[in-house]
């Protein structure tokens, strides 16, 4: 089977992608700053530095797939200039840093997916449907999404296949928003932020590493992708799903939009805006859903 290499691979998705891939037969190489990583029978982890411009070339033999997770929280602290830096710097350094090593060295790498957001059609919510043509947004979001994108891309150049796959909010148990707000969704208190009338575009966790599997298997997928189920919903329904899932009701209020622009200043608009994004393309090259409900996701 073929050998990956992924770029992330320790982070909440790359934990579980990481997994998948070695249980369907790939040997999985993964880029790490850290030396407690332990390999198993097809898994190795391979040191890396982007502060100092390093990979250790091993990680590289045998590989013809780079798949890149790369990228500092984008909702972990408030969006301070340093902030800003750190989260445009995580995400272009790393792909620079790739690229650098694979054009250098001569790398055969035949296909490079790497990760992007819905954010990059702005923060605003409307009955409007995105599509990957759409027009893009002004905002912070957008324009690191547009810069992240551009800096894969480059990818092309070197021949490799190239996917972006430009995700919403990721639905799993051990990570992302659902592990964010399962505390207080199993004391009955209501999550829902603003007027709750935002859409939330999401993908269950198991379905995102399935079509990271099809996009490895199937070289029809090229090009940008909404990373993104077919049900769209709003705040309100992710609340009102989260707090069923532990047979919870609440009668509370939305946390006030005024409370979420002081707690998160400029941040506050990804927690607040949100737009309907279109999955049509991924269906029509190939891919089906197994969790495209929200109560799918978060009850089944």
């Amino acid at each position: 089977m073929k050998k990956i290499l992924i770029a992330g691979g320790t982070g909440f998705v790359g934990k579980h992608l990481v997994s998948f891939l070695a249980k369907q037969g790939y040997f999985v190489h993964v880029l790490t700053r850290k030396s407690m990583d332990h390999p198993s029978e097809n898994i190795q982890f391979f040191q890396w530095n982007i502060e100092r411009q390093y990979i250790d070339k091993k990680a590289f033999d045998g590989v013809d797939t780079i798949i890149n997770l790369t990228g500092a929280n984008i909702a972990e602290k408030k969006w301070t200039k340093k902030r800003k830096k750190e989260i445009i710097d995580s995400r272009i350094q790393s792909i620079d840093l790739l690229y650098q090593y694979v054009s250098e060295n001569h790398f055969e790498i035949n296909t490079f997916i790497s990760s992007a957001a819905v954010g990059i059609y702005g923060a605003v919510t409307t009955d409007k449907i995105y599509w990957e043509t759409s027009e893009m947004g002004s905002d912070f979001l957008a324009s690191v999404c547009k810069i992240w994108e551009a800096a894969a891309m480059k990818f092309q150049d070197l021949g490799a296949r190239t996917v972006i796959l430009r995700k919403g909010v990721i639905m799993g148990k051990e990570g992302g928003m659902v592990q964010k707000l399962t505390p207080l969704a199993k004391r009955g208190i209501n999550v829902s932020l603003g007027s709750g009338k935002q859409y939330v575009p999401w993908m269950d966790l198991r379905d995102l590493v399935r079509l990271y599997a099809l996009i490895l298997s199937n070289q029809r997928f090229c090009g940008v992708y909404n990373a993104v189920a077919t049900e769209q919903i709003t705040m309100n329904d992710l609340s009102q799903t989260l707090l069923k899932s532990f047979g919870k009701k609440s009668f509370l209020p939305n946390v006030p939009a005024f409370i979420i622009r002081l707690l998160y200043g400029e941040m506050a608009v990804m927690l607040l805006e949100g737009s309907k994004v279109s999955n049509q393309k991924l269906k029509s090259d190939g891919f089906s859903f197994e969790f495209d409900t929200i109560e799918k996701s978060l009850l089944g």
